[in-house]
């Protein structure tokens, strides 16, 4: 069957929203659809037509992203969904290959990322797994502060729409220093307050606290608890959707807040950092517990670019052999040279001292995974003695890279 693959006009757009949740298994709601309308990027969009039937959906975001020492544009690859009784004919490779194609062509972003809902497939179009995060659960009667809040801290409650702009403020101090956090514009901030009923799984309303400290506004969480009862004795959970502080007093004084709400026996954060520091706010640290699973897909669609634009731990200056199948301009041997203060990747012909695919580049480029683990894997080859280490170094990040949202 011939399929017609390319990016949607306004009057499909209704009909692309639907085929992408379709293919996810789940039912439109109008609330969401509002969200979907005002988010999709049409140019950026491409869908597979099976005469006037879209059986195939994917689009791209216009959005920044933290890399460590820099904030910079990127691409989120988003909606990507194929009809199953259109399935192996190519049509997710069209799309995702035909995305790099089109960024590359704009130029405007050197990185692209995504969400996998399948860990199978991303790789083999240059995706690595960059970040992390930590599905937190705390039982709340084992969870006390090691030492009190720091005087100076005050929290307020209120709904979300009310605290939006304490919490863009404390988000937006955050977010330069923490890799992998994202823009948030009107529509992002909406769809993170948003509080549809069918997504809240037996919990009550979203909530809302904010912290000013010291300095202004430093922190802010917004959760929900979810009524349990056992044996006629509360058991209610603190179901956590998001939690931001720019100041450890902050952190202490919102997280002394929800573990301590009446009637709570535990608490559950999906989206928290890999690296969160709650157990060693705590005096027994295994009152938290939890699971760490990957975030982040990476993609550097532009190589030296995407080199240049972030900084490196330690000093650095090392020729990587790249290979790449879906990006050819990719290929071939850059010389990176940096350290904290910047740095520049250019072409060379002098001999590689590290070789290694899109992949793994993109794997590492948050500065979470590391290269010294992709080569205990077979997966980056040394060919130099003590580069390996070196660079290993330089990539890592001070901080874990860190996601709060899907896309």
């Amino acid at each position: 069957m011939p399929y017609d693959v390319r990016p949607i006009t306004g009057e499909e757009l209704d009909r692309f929203v639907h085929a992408t949740i379709d293919a996810f298994h789940e039912e439109p709601h109008e609330g969401e659809l509002a969200l979907w309308r005002r988010a999709v990027e049409l140019d950026r969009t491409l869908a597979a037509f099976a005469g006037d039937e879209i059986v195939a959906t994917s689009g791209l975001l216009s959005l920044e992203i933290t890399l460590p020492g820099a904030v910079v544009p990127m691409a989120g690859v988003t909606a990507v969904g194929v009809d199953p009784l259109h399935r192996g004919e190519g049509l997710l490779g069209r799309m995702m290959r035909g995305h790099l194609e089109a960024i590359h062509e704009r130029g405007a972003e050197a990185v692209a990322a995504l969400w996998a809902s399948e860990g199978g497939i991303y790789g083999r179009y240059g995706y690595g797994i960059a970040a992390r995060m930590w599905d937190i659960t705390v039982r709340s009667a084992e969870a006390r502060l090691r030492t009190p809040v720091p005087e100076g801290h005050s929290l307020r409650r209120g709904t979300p729409k009310d605290l939006v702009d304490h919490m863009r403020t404390v988000y937006e101090r955050v977010r330069p220093q923490r890799p992998g956090l994202l823009s948030r514009d009107g529509v992002a901030w909406d769809e993170r307050i948003s509080d549809f009923e069918h997504h809240r799984e037996g919990a009550g309303r979203l909530r809302a606290v904010a912290c000013d400290g010291p300095t202004g506004p430093e922190g802010y969480a917004l959760f929900a608890v979810r009524n349990v009862w056992t044996d006629h004795h509360p058991e209610d959970v603190v179901v956590l959707r998001e939690l931001v502080a720019a100041t450890p007093g902050a952190s202490a004084a919102l997280w002394e807040h929800l573990l301590g709400l009446s009637l709570t026996r535990s608490l559950q954060w999906e989206f928290a950092p890999s690296d969160e520091a709650l157990p060693h706010l705590l005096s027994d640290p295994r009152a938290v517990g939890g699971n760490l699973r990957e975030s982040y897909w990476v993609r550097l669609v532009d190589v030296p670019r995407a080199l240049a634009e972030r900084t490196y731990a330690s000093a650095v200056d090392v020729v990587l052999d790249v290979s790449d199948d879906d990006c050819p301009w990719n290929r071939g041997r850059w010389r990176l040279a940096g350290d904290a203060g910047g740095a520049t990747c250019e072409r060379t012909k002098a001999a590689a001292d590290l070789a290694l695919g899109a992949t793994e580049l993109g794997a590492v480029h948050l500065g979470g995974t590391t290269l010294a683990a992709l080569a205990d894997a077979g997966r980056v080859e040394e060919r130099s003695a003590g580069a390996l280490a070196t660079a290993s170094r330089a990539f890592k990040g001070e901080r874990e890279p860190w996601s709060l949202e899907t896309f």
